[in-house]
C-alpha cells in the first residue's frame, strides 16, 4: 500500500508539473518542450493507476480509492465514472458483440466503411470519446434518457455506459461536478501555456493515440468466446513502469487481483506470454476484421 501511496504521490505531482510548471520554464528555453514527449508516455501509468482505482486495490480501502481514481481522472482529461462504467461493462462483455471494436459483419458494412470507424478510434478516437463526455452528460436527463433509447448494441458499450451514469442522480452529479473541475483544470492550464499552447496541445494528441492504441492492444484478434485476453512480453522494468498491465489475461482472471501480484500469479498457473508488446501493438495497425461463419 505504501508504494502505491507514492506512486501516486509522484503521478499527481508529475502531472501538475507538466501542466502548471513546465510553461514557466519553455518560456525561458523553448527546447524544454521536449519533455512533453516523457508527458504522453506517463499516460500509461497514469491510466494503470486510474485502473487500480476502479478495482478498489490501489490501496484496498474503497472510499480513498475512489476519491483517488476522480483526482487522477481529472488529470487525465475524462470523468472518472464514465471510465469505471466503461472498463466494468469491458469485462463483462469482452469479446462479446458489444465489445469486439475490430471485428465487422461483412454483409451489412464494406471493409472501407468498416477501416473508417476502425482507424479513427484506434488513432484517438476512443480518448475523444472519453473527453466529450465531459460535455455529453451536461445534456438534460430527458435528452440523455432518449439518447438511451437510441442506441442499441451496434453502438458498442455506449448505450450501457449512459444507462450507468444517468441512471442515478448521485452519479449523474459526481460526472458533471467531475466535469468542471476538469475543464477548469484544463482550461487554467491552456491559459498558463499561453501562446504554446499548442504544446499541450500535441501532448493531448499523443495521450489520445497512445491510449486509443493500448486500450485495443490485449483484445486484437483474440477469440471471440467472451474470455480470450493477450499476455504481450514485456521487459520487466518496463512492465513494472505500466504496473504490470501487460499481465491482462491474468487481471481479467483474477481482478480484484492488485498490479504487484500479477506476475506471481502468471508464473504459478503456468501462463505463456502471446507475443511481444509492441509488435502487438502495431498489429493492430492491419485493419478491421471481417466476422467468421
Amino acid at each position: 500500500m505504501v508504494l502505491n501511496l507514492l506512486l501516486l504521490t509522484g503521478m499527481l505531482i508529475l502531472q501538475l508539473f507538466f501542466l502548471f510548471v513546465l510553461p514557466r520554464l519553455v518560456a525561458s528555453s523553448a527546447m524544454l518542450g521536449c519533455l512533453m514527449a516523457p508527458a504522453i508516455l506517463l499516460s500509461l501509468p497514469l491510466w494503470a493507476l486510474i485502473h487500480e482505482c476502479m478495482h478498489g486495490v490501489l490501496t484496498g480501502r474503497y472510499r480513498f480509492d475512489q476519491a483517488a481514481g476522480r483526482v487522477l481522472a481529472i488529470l487525465f482529461g475524462a470523468p472518472y465514472r464514465v471510465l469505471r462504467a466503461g472498463h466494468l461493462l469491458h469485462h463483462r462483455y469482452n469479446r462479446q458483440t458489444q465489445d469486439r471494436s475490430e471485428i465487422y459483419d461483412a454483409r451489412q458494412r464494406t471493409r472501407v466503411r468498416a477501416a473508417l470507424s476502425y482507424y479513427a478510434v484506434l488513432l484517438g478516437g476512443l480518448y475523444l470519446a472519453e473527453i466529450l463526455a465531459l460535455l455529453l452528460f451536461w445534456l438534460p436527463l430527458p435528452v440523455l434518457r432518449a439518447l438511451r433509447r437510441r442506441l442499441d448494441d451496434k453502438a458498442g458499450l455506449t448505450g450501457r455506459i449512459v444507462d450507468a451514469v444517468s441512471g442515478r442522480v448521485a452519479v449523474l452529479f459526481e460526472v458533471r461536478l467531475d466535469a468542471f473541475f476538469t475543464l477548469s483544470l484544463w482550461g487554467m492550464a491552456f491559459i498558463t501555456w499561453g501562446a504554446r499552447w499548442w504544446i499541450l496541445a500535441l501532448m493531448l494528441f499523443g495521450r489520445a493515440v497512445l491510449i486509443s492504441l493500448h486500450d485495443n492492444l490485449y483484445h486484437y484478434a483474440t477469440a471471440l468466446d467472451g474470455h480470450s485476453v493477450s499476455t504481450p512480453r514485456l521487459p520487466a522494468l518496463v512492465s513494472s513502469l505500466l504496473l504490470h498491465f501487460n499481465y491482462h489475461a491474468t487481471h481479467h482472471r483474477y481482478p480484484r487481483l492488485g498490479w504487484q501480484a500479477l506476475p506471481r500469479r502468471f508464473l504459478e498457473e503456468r501462463g505463456e506470454f502471446t507475443g511481444y508488446w509492441g509488435r502487438m501493438l502495431l498489429r493492430q495497425l492491419r485493419g478491421p476484421l471481417p466476422e467468421s461463419g
